[in-house]
């Protein structure tokens, strides 16, 4: 067997562990395209745009991981209204799974982290690279598996409303103030509400971090990396980019990640008659030791509570949608 034989099977037993799984791609870091492998769907895909949003995945988040000296990226989780896309580096290249979450979730965990175990050792022979040690590839394979298990771990959060009885409607920020000082499980290390130009509206961050970076910086590098994966996607036949998440880390005990995601339209007065509306971004890291079905939890009910507030919007009442989706699923 050829090794692009061999990669082209275990692309073909990661499709087959589930059928919400729609196609499996692995291309280059820029997106050139090296095999791939797909079923029928009435979900068009185009596997150039796949790698093109591959690219764009990995390397959105890697100034704020920089930044933030937690290295190195895992895996990253780009939800859209139609399908989910997980992207995980192995050497030289990406692979990119596009799976269809409103069917089935979470991801086969054992089946993905033997598949990455032999497509690392495979990978080094297609590049002419030297073969990995036995060590460092369990080593790689683990990180993955340990990163997807903790994707769909830890205690549900029970869908409610953060939003004051009483509050001014022509001074909105105090009542999206209190919001923020409602979360129920402190799980964030930080968490903030950004405009796209990156200006940071209001902002916590847990005591005593001491991270090498500002939150302002934070906020900023983080809502930069999720419009830049927005205009990536846009007009695809994915549907709006509801979610993207990262995670990273040298081992599953020590392991962060990133969320970004849309928070509604947020009007400006000017003047009494002309005002201006901007989208606002929810950014968060967080630590993986209580998994991420509270951190998508409560970010679902920060959110909800804003637009309460703001008014409804529809890509962000989708992302509301698809967070209630992800986490009635349980792991067996």
């Amino acid at each position: 067997m050829s090794v692009r034989e061999a990669l082209i099977k275990h692309l073909t037993s990661i499709l087959r562990a589930s059928d919400g799984t729609l196609l499996v791609v692995l291309c280059d870091e820029n997106g050139l395209s090296i095999a791939k492998i797909g079923r029928k769907s009435d979900i068009e895909l185009d596997p150039n745009q796949i790698t093109s949003l591959a690219a764009a995945a990995f390397s959105a988040s890697e100034e704020n991981w920089e930044d933030l000296n937690i290295k190195d990226q895992v895996i990253s989780f780009s939800f859209f209204e139609r399908v989910c896309l997980i992207t995980i580096k192995i050497n030289e290249t990406l692979l990119t799974i596009v799976h269809d979450y409103h069917k089935e979730w979470p991801l086969d965990v054992d089946n993905l982290a033997s598949s990455m175990y032999y497509l690392k050792q495979n990978l080094g022979e297609f590049f002419g690279s030297s073969v990995s040690s036995t060590s460092s590839v369990e080593e790689f394979s683990n990180k993955v598996r340990s990163a997807i298990y903790l994707f769909g771990m830890g205690s549900e959060v029970p869908f409610m409303s953060y939003t004051p009885a009483n509050y001014d409607p022509s001074n909105l920020l105090p009542a999206i103030s209190t919001i923020l000082d409602s979360l129920q499980n402190q799980i964030f290390v930080r968490y903030s509400l950004v405009s796209p130009s990156g200006l940071t509206f209001d902002a916590r961050e847990i005591s005593g971090q001491n991270l090498p970076i500002s939150i302002e910086a934070f906020s900023a590098n983080a809502n930069a990396a999720f419009q830049k994966m927005k205009e990536e996607s846009e007009g695809r036949t994915l549907g709006e980019l509801l979610c993207y998440t990262a995670i990273s880390g040298q081992d599953s005990e020590n392991f962060y990640g990133l969320i970004t995601c849309p928070s509604g339209k947020l009007r400006f007065s000017d003047s009494e008659k002309s005002s201006n509306i901007e989208d606002v971004s929810f950014i968060g890291l967080f630590p993986l030791a209580y998994g991420v079905i509270p951190v998508i939890g409560e970010s679902r009910n920060i959110i909800r509570s804003i637009l309460e507030v703001i008014g409804s919007e529809k890509t962000t009442e989708s992302f509301i949608d698809a967070i209630n989706v992800i986490t009635s699923f349980k792991y067996d």
